[in-house]
């Protein structure tokens, strides 16, 4: 398997983890009715979508890239590595938002997946070593400045 094939697999589950995540802070926001909380999940599914289009375009533009090939090890660690992610089971991710018994679970749950993001992402970036991976580090930053917002509305909540 080429490196172009790595590159896509990761690629294509980026774009879904997005969409993934873009679900569950719609869920969320349902699920709440306080302002401050929907306005949070809102900005968070509107950047998971503008993500998901970001990586869509990557996508796009992978389909003429040839890479060096990568060894089975490495490629079975990778597809490992994507099963893992907190956001690769839609039904899972549902059902443990439908579950959850108040906003700290539900923040707590949206924290682990902004990390298991950032850990992806920074993998990612390695593959992308040449050409775009100051888009995928400045994907990481706002991963980040997620994990940020989402921290502080839980202390800020937790205050209550």
């Amino acid at each position: 398997m080429s490196y172009l094939l790595d590159v896509r697999e990761i690629l294509e589950f980026a774009v879904y983890i997005e969409q993934n995540g873009y679900e569950f802070y719609v869920g969320a926001m349902k699920k709440f009715g306080e302002p401050r909380i929907t306005e949070l999940f809102q900005y968070l599914a509107d950047e998971e979508f503008k993500h998901e289009e970001f990586f869509k375009k990557l996508l796009e533009q992978s389909g003429g890239i040839q890479g060096e090939s990568r060894d089975p090890e490495y490629q079975a660690y990778m597809r490992e590595f994507c099963k893992a992610h907190s956001l690769a089971d839609r039904e899972v991710t549902a059902a443990r938002l439908a579950k959850a018994s108040g906003l700290e679970e539900v923040l707590d749950m949206a924290m682990g997946f902004e990390k298991d993001s950032i850990i992806f992402f920074s993998e990612l970036q390695g593959i992308y070593a040449k050409g775009k991976s100051a888009a995928v580090d400045k994907i990481i930053q706002e991963e980040m400045g997620h994990l940020r917002k989402i921290f502080l509305m839980k202390r800020e909540w937790g205050k209550k």
